[in-house]
């Protein structure tokens, strides 16, 4: 016969999230009920300009996950998978080519909001997870609507649900978070072209 904790484990629904970096993955652990959620974390990010970068954000969440005993999957840091799909809206002989900035930033977006969550989506599957999502939802600067709108696009072509929070009032309690224990406050998204826009902003 199961013991009462046994039984309590079996309840909880393992949700798969897509980290950012360790400041909006501290707020969110912080208020996902354990009782009902078993937290696990899936590091993702081609998009992410630079080795330092990436493997001071990496670093940093490793820390966390480790002191809080979080499940952490890392695939291999591969840029060119963010490269790939976006290249051809910036090949002035592609049919598919963007001139506006704005248009084009807008698609940059889109498309590696498919390519994070898509792959979480894989992996949550693959883990026999019950859910897949993202700490990108902390961000007052990310597109909810547009994140929403793709998560649910994955869930239908996938078969797996996206959970969706609001998260953004957490915001600077993360970015405290990570002052408070010397970790990373990221200044921008992660690729180099948001790193160039958030110097020319």
């Amino acid at each position: 016969m199961a013991s009462s904790d046994q039984k309590e484990n079996e309840d909880r629904k393992k949700l798969l999230f897509h980290i950012c970096c360790a400041a909006c993955l501290s707020y969110v652990h912080k208020i996902i009920n354990p009782e009902k959620y078993e937290i696990m974390g899936y590091f993702y990010n081609p998009q992410v300009h630079g080795r330092t970068e990436y493997n001071k954000r990496l670093s940093d969440v490793r820390k966390y996950c480790d002191e809080n005993k979080i499940d952490l999957t890392v695939p291999e840091y591969q840029i060119q998978e963010f490269f790939d799909p976006i290249m051809p809206y910036q090949d002035k002989n592609s049919i598919k080519y963007i001139k506006d900035k704005k248009r084009w930033r807008t698609k940059r977006c889109q498309l590696c909001h498919s390519q994070v969550l898509g792959k979480t989506a894989d992996e949550a599957k693959k883990m026999k997870a019950n859910m897949f999502s993202t700490t990108m939802l902390t961000s007052p600067y990310k597109d909810h609507d547009e994140i929403w709108n793709i998560g649910l696009e994955i869930e239908r072509e996938k078969k797996i649900p996206f959970f969706y929070t609001d998260f953004r009032k957490g915001y600077w309690y993360g970015r405290n978070y990570a002052r408070n224990h010397s970790m990373l406050i990221p200044t921008y998204c992660g690729c180099s072209y948001s790193a160039e826009e958030a110097i020319l902003e």
